[in-house]
C-alpha cells in the first residue's frame, strides 16, 4: 500500500500516470464523490457506493496515505471515527467536474443522474464544468453544492 510520500515521489515521472495511479479507480471516485456532499462514517459510506467492506477499507487506507481524506472520531468507546475530505481531497473538484462533463457529452446515459450541482452564488442547477451553465460564474468548492436530485424535486414540490 502506498504511502504519501511514496504517492507523491514514486518513480513515474508522468504527473498525470502518478495521479492515475491514485485516483483511476472506480471505487475512489465514488467515494471523493460522496465525500464531496458531506462527511460520512464508514457505513454510510458502504451504503452509497456499494463498496464491500474489504474494497472500502482498502480505499479508505489509501485515501487517507495519500492525503485525500482525514478520519475524525465522532465516538470513544469504542473509537469511531468519520472521512472528511482533507485540503488535497477538495482541489480535486475541479478535475472531477470536469470528468462528470466529459461523461454527459461523451457518454449520455437514458436514465437520469442520482446527483445535481447546485451553484450557491446564483442558486441554480449547473451542469458539470469550471462555470455555472445559468449565469456563467465562476465554480469552486466554496459556491458549489453537490446535492441528491431527490432533495430538490422535494423541496420544489414543498415550496409550492
Amino acid at each position: 500500500m502506498p504511502k504519501k510520500a511514496e504517492v507523491a515521489t514514486n518513480s513515474i515521472a508522468c504527473p498525470l500516470a502518478r495521479t492515475a495511479r491514485l485516483v483511476g479507480d472506480e471505487w475512489i471516485l465514488l467515494i471523493l464523490r460522496e465525500m464531496f456532499k458531506r462527511p460520512h462514517k464508514f457505513d454510510e459510506l458502504q451504503k452509497a457506493c456499494g463498496a464491500a467492506t474489504n474494497i472500502l477499507t482498502n480505499r479508505l487506507q489509501r485515501m487517507l496515505d495519500a492525503g485525500l481524506i482525514k478520519k475524525v472520531p465522532y465516538q470513544e468507546r469504542p473509537v469511531r471515527y468519520e472521512y472528511k475530505l482533507a485540503r488535497a481531497g477538495y482541489a480535486m473538484m475541479p478535475m472531477l467536474l470536469e470528468m462528470m462533463r466529459y461523461s454527459e457529452d461523451y457518454f449520455p446515459c437514458a436514465e437520469a443522474a442520482p446527483n445535481q450541482l447546485r451553484h450557491l452564488t446564483c442558486g441554480h442547477i449547473t451542469k458539470a464544468g469550471q462555470r455555472c451553465s445559468h449565469c456563467g460564474g465562476e465554480v469552486s468548492i466554496e459556491n458549489l453544492r453537490l446535492e441528491p436530485k431527490e432533495a430538490t424535486e422535494t423541496a420544489v414540490a414543498v415550496g409550492e
